[in-house]
């Protein structure tokens, strides 16, 4: 939820002015500064985001880290072992995960709408308009705005802004389970290979508290 709060600021305030996304704007005739309730609903949008991310990442286990397993050949023999690259194995992932990241940041750019008039769209434009008061001198009523930000135009500008966050957190997960769970290797050799005591070094890391050094332990032995 902290990474849905930093994306939507960053989102919001790269936005063009035709996105009309600024936190106050003025009031038609009066000119009247008051506050914007679309970059409001953007933010919780991006929390709604967050929750149905952090589901999906306890559901299906995206902390699995698969070590690969490589059975050495004899020294000689004419058959190569492929093993794929890191590169090749984030790249065969990103299909999926983009599909998976626009289904989901449709249905939830469908569901928001409701579910943010249901639940928090009192606490957040109460919340927002407090913050908002310390800098700019706002109108003293704080009923919501009649004119509520489910204009199908920025529900279509919500879906991208969804799947890119979806992404955002997809690709970085994906690389760092690829990259983590590489071979503990250093120019194509187990990186105790320079130690002065190669097996101390490894029976260190067989009892070293951390499982993934543990793991990486073992794939050297």
């Amino acid at each position: 939820m902290f990474s849905a709060y930093l994306f939507s600021e960053i989102y919001i305030w790269t936005s063009s002015k035709s996105a009309d996304l600024d936190r106050i704007i003025k009031i038609r005739n009066t000119e009247r500064p008051t506050l914007n309730e679309r970059p409001v609903y953007l933010t919780c949008l991006f929390y709604f985001h967050a929750i149905v991310q952090a589901a999906f990442h306890l559901y299906y286990d995206y902390d699995r880290i698969d070590m690969p397993t490589v059975k050495t050949k004899p020294q000689g023999t004419a058959e190569a072992l492929l093993v794929a690259t890191p590169e090749a194995k984030l790249i065969s992932r990103l299909l999926p995960s983009a599909t998976s990241a626009f289904s989901r940041a449709v249905i939830i750019a469908i569901l928001s709408p409701f579910l943010y008039s249901l639940t928090v769209r009192n606490f957040a434009w109460s919340f927002t308009r407090c913050l908002a008061k310390v800098a700019w001198s706002l109108p003293k009523s704080n009923a919501l705005p009649s004119i509520t930000p489910f204009h199908w135009r920025f529900l279509l500008r919500t879906v991208a802004a969804g799947f890119l966050l979806l992404m955002l957190w997809e690709v970085a997960n994906a690389a760092f389970s690829v990259y983590v769970g590489q071979e503990p290797l250093k120019n194509d050799r187990p990186i105790t290979y320079e130690s002065r005591d190669p097996n101390g070094s490894l029976l260190t890391g067989l009892n070293g508290k951390k499982l993934q050094t543990r793991v990486s332990c073992t794939a050297q032995y």
